[in-house]
């Protein structure tokens, strides 16, 4: 969950740094990422996405850093985060898929981590109040 919070930090960082400086953003193998990251929909109330997606991977990368100090009931406040995420997320990929229909390869990878957090807060059940791992 640590892990995977760092590199939701990474890619929405490096995504919200380019949102700033207007800077063209390189594309992989989807190469929908300048239609996706100049749409509409990748600015929420004149702010990039990308750096609400950083706060969320913050608060879970932290969540998961504190959950290994022995502070485990964090993991019940990152989990409703993570759920809020992927409903997010899904609205999103829904966007991209049916709206836009072009794909970002920053995008489908800060999914993917969302997807990883999710399993991983289903693996540690916190609404049981003892998750095992983080």
């Amino acid at each position: 969950m640590v892990l995977a919070g760092f590199a939701g930090m990474v890619d929405s960082g490096y995504v919200g740094f380019h949102s700033l400086t207007g800077l063209l953003i390189p594309c992989g193998p989807a190469g929908g990422c300048d239609q996706v990251l100049n749409s509409s929909y990748s600015h929420w109330g004149g702010v990039s996405i990308a750096w609400f997606g950083f706060a969320f991977y913050l608060a879970v990368t932290a969540a998961g850093i504190f959950g290994l100090s022995g502070f485990r009931q964090v993991f019940r406040f990152s989990l409703i985060a993570t759920l809020a995420a992927f409903l997010v997320t899904l609205y999103l990929l829904y966007v991209q898929a049916f709206i836009l229909q072009a794909f970002c390869d920053y995008c489908l990878l800060s999914a993917l981590l969302v997807f990883v957090i999710l399993g991983a807060h289903l693996a540690l059940r916190p609404w049981n109040g003892t998750p095992e791992s983080a």
